[in-house]
């Protein structure tokens, strides 16, 4: 009788060892972090999320792009594609200079509109360079942060000229407002200012609006030239230049020439640098027209009608934002 009365006893410790047991398989499952060693953290989460999506196609690539990496060791060639905003056919070209070259780069950006259009929001630092009233302007380095949903928003902390200038604009204000604060002593007395973003008071320092700030814009204003060269079949000679980086990011680089005014009323020349791994123009830069260009050369008129440089830098598609990061009642934006 003593040894049966014993035997519920003896089990106990084994129950109690097999719950430990099953508790730290859960601790551990749990605590598992899915980011490769050597991932960019800041990076993983758009890559994992594009990976997940369904329907996924592999962006051709020339063969000599195979062996170049992205910024997580891999190649381009496993880039993917999340179809999402695409409504109109692929773009693609014939009989004109360039073809491969033109249908890669257009092929890549539509790819990159599709990533950006499903990132909801990121930061960056973007240096810009502009032409105003026939002047260069200084390179401005400008910290930047973008939310795409559910209100396109932007915000912008300059860092060098008027250090210190802010410049906030939300979709989510009905007034349609862009609120500026100097920077500096001014911006410490002054009180912010609320602007029509493409009135001539906030156009006189820029050449685009904030409303088309960032790189979604960018990418679609991109896409809309190649559609115009199609439509009107316009002979613009698109090249690949050398492989380059740009923040120590791979990318290819591309130069498009246009023919005369009549096939790009703007620009006479583009070199565009565009990111291997997410397939978004990381730079930018533009040349216009000029008259009495046959005594000068080349270099000389590249300096002398440079009229927009864009880039960025610092790119963090893992960002996570507050409403406040948008809000002209953030007290940190004292707007």
């Amino acid at each position: 009788m003593s040894r049966t009365s014993h035997t519920p006893a003896a089990g106990i410790p084994n129950a109690l060892a097999a719950l430990l047991t099953c508790t730290s398989a859960l601790i551990i499952f749990s605590c598992f972090d899915p980011v490769p060693a050597g991932e960019d953290l800041a990076l993983a989460a758009p890559a994992a999320s594009a990976s997940a999506a369904g329907n996924e196609t592999d962006v051709p690539v020339p063969p000599e792009a195979r062996h170049l990496s992205g910024g997580n060791g891999s190649t381009v060639a496993t880039a993917k594609i999340v179809p999402e905003i695409a409504t109109e056919p692929e773009l693609t070209y014939s009989g004109n200079i360039g073809d491969e070259h033109r249908t890669f780069f257009l092929l890549m950006l539509q790819d990159g509109a599709r990533f950006l259009a499903n990132t909801r929001e990121y930061s960056a630092v973007f240096h810009k360079q502009e032409r105003l009233q026939g002047d260069l302007t200084e390179v401005q380095q400008i910290d930047m942060k973008i939310r795409h949903t559910p209100h396109f928003s932007v915000y912008m902390k300059w860092k060098n000229g008027d250090a210190g200038r802010q410049a906030l604009y939300s979709a989510a204000y009905e007034d349609g407002r862009v609120s500026v604060k100097l920077g500096g002593f001014k911006g410490r007395l002054l009180p912010a200012i609320r602007l029509n973003p493409s009135g001539d008071e906030a156009m006189a320092e820029a050449r685009h609006p904030i409303t088309e700030a960032g790189l979604l814009f960018l990418t679609k204003r991109l896409i809309d030239d190649r559609r115009v060269e199609l439509k009107h079949n316009h002979q613009v000679t698109c090249s690949r230049l050398p492989n380059t980086t740009v923040d120590e990011r791979p990318c290819f680089q591309f130069q498009f020439d246009y023919p005369d005014a009549a096939a790009n009323p703007e620009y006479r020349k583009s070199v565009i640098a565009i990111d291997s791994r997410y397939h978004v123009p990381l730079l930018v830069q533009n040349w216009t027209w000029t008259a009495g260009t046959e005594q000068i050369s080349a270099a000389e008129l590249d300096e002398q009608t440079l009229v927009e440089s864009y880039s960025f830098s610092a790119l963090n598609f893992g960002i996570s934002y507050a409403d406040a990061d948008f809000s002209r009642d953030n007290p940190k934006y004292r707007m």
